[in-house]
């Protein structure tokens, strides 16, 4: 039969558990056996940053630094830095934006997806990640909202056929000297926004002696995700710089992930060693942003109960796992895609950036975030309904997860 029907055997039949993949219970009864996740994160507990209540009709995004060319007598805005008025106003948040430009200006020559100079093995990415400028920016307004604190906001407005923002420079921009400076841009937005919050929240030093800023990067992408199904994947893959084999629980000595990692592995590099915490519950136990996420399912106006699911979570703890099976992935060859962090997360978990591959600089941690069509795109009708509440509840795990990590007010 089903090994459900085998969660409570008879007392002294320890000896049937493993016969159905359960373990031996106090009482001697077989039970569901704990994952090595659950059994290492058994004791966090996820508090939550309720929103607060406070007026924020003073409050608002401020265009603090907006890169612009001038072509033809016609000026466009190619990067724009947004974020408080008053520094002291930040939240210690810093959301990223770099593929949901549509602008398509002649002056800067198209990326292609096969160039030989510049596109790795696997070719190039040109094509947007549609509505996650949008809804970066409905983000930003729900902190305001709900904490009366403004986070910073960089936006990349350029379409990634001209520029590609979450690549290294020669990718990106393709040898044309405006997408190189507009790639710059882009980058040195985020360090200032960094810098900021750096100036007002102040750094702690974990137990590893690692400095690092009180805040957070979040870098806000879309998949289609047609390898799972047609119309796309429910899940939102949230990246760590941890690939699907080094959070594969199936491998030898893969759990905790601390155990085989470097103090350098990820983009949590300062987080996993603050007190009480570790890189494996950050990622996928009950503080993790996927599961605090996973809480507040499901998103009302959306046509799937299932739309917003975190991979990695509690709920989903292992993507190689969850990524081969048929239940989930469609895919003819039965392995479907993971993202698990590009370039922005890596470069800017340092505040000298800029000295990629050789930092020496001070943490902050990174992380980011794959959001799927049901929440981009929904539908004509619920769109923006669906935005509005997705935000609302992002900002609150947002919140709550850096508020936890840091026991201090960062929102």
């Amino acid at each position: 039969g089903d090994a459900s029907t085998h969660s409570l055997l008879t007392p002294h039949s320890c000896g049937l558990c493993s016969a159905y993949s359960l373990e031996c219970g106090v009482d001697r009864e077989c039970i569901e056996a704990s994952t090595c996740t659950e059994s290492i994160c058994d004791n966090d507990i996820a508090n939550t940053r309720e929103p607060l209540q406070c007026d924020p009709s003073d409050l608002s995004l401020t265009i603090l630094n907006n890169f612009e060319y001038t072509d033809g007598g016609v000026t466009d805005s190619l990067v724009k830095l947004l974020g408080p008025s008053d520094p002291a106003l930040a939240a210690a948040l810093v959301i990223a934006v770099p593929h949901g430009g549509s602008l398509k200006p002649d002056y800067i020559d198209d990326r292609t997806e096969n160039d030989p100079t510049y596109c790795p093995s696997g070719g190039c990415r040109i094509l947007a990640d549609s509505y996650t400028k949008p809804i970066a920016k409905t983000l930003a307004n729900k902190f305001i909202q709900n904490y009366c604190k403004v986070p910073y906001l960089i936006i990349n407005e350029l379409h990634r056929s001209k520029m590609d923002a979450n690549r290294e420079i020669g990718e990106a921009a393709f040898g044309n000297a405006i997408a190189e400076s507009a790639w710059t841009k882009f980058h040195e937005y985020i360090n200032e926004a960094q810098s900021s919050i750096q100036t007002e929240f102040g750094t702690v030093t974990n137990t590893a002696s690692i400095e690092g800023v009180r805040g957070l990067v979040f870098d806000v992408h879309g998949y289609a995700g047609t390898d799972w199904h047609n119309d796309g994947s429910d899940f939102i893959q949230w990246g760590y710089r941890l690939s699907k084999d080094s959070l594969d629980q199936s491998a030898e000595n893969n759990c905790p992930i601390d155990i085989t990692s470097s103090s350098t592995r990820g983009s949590f590099t300062h987080a996993r060693q603050m007190p009480g915490e570790s890189l494996e519950c950050l990622v996928r136990g009950p503080k993790s942003l996927g599961q605090r996420f996973n809480e507040q399912l499901p998103l009302s106006l959306d046509s799937s109960e299932t739309c917003g699911r975190g991979l990695p979570s509690l709920d989903y703890q292992d993507p190689k796992a969850v990524a081969s099976d048929p239940t989930y992935c469609a895919d003819n060859d039965g392995v479907c895609s993971y993202y698990s962090g590009g370039y922005d997360v890596k470069v800017h978990e340092r505040m000298d950036w800029d000295n990629d591959p050789t930092f020496s600089g001070i943490h902050m941690n990174t992380v980011q975030a794959e959001l799927p069509r049901c929440i981009r795109f929904a539908t004509d009708e619920t769109r923006n309904a669906v935005h509005e509440e997705f935000a609302d509840k992002l900002s609150i795990a947002l919140c709550s997860f850096t508020t936890d990590l840091f026991e201090s007010d960062t929102c």
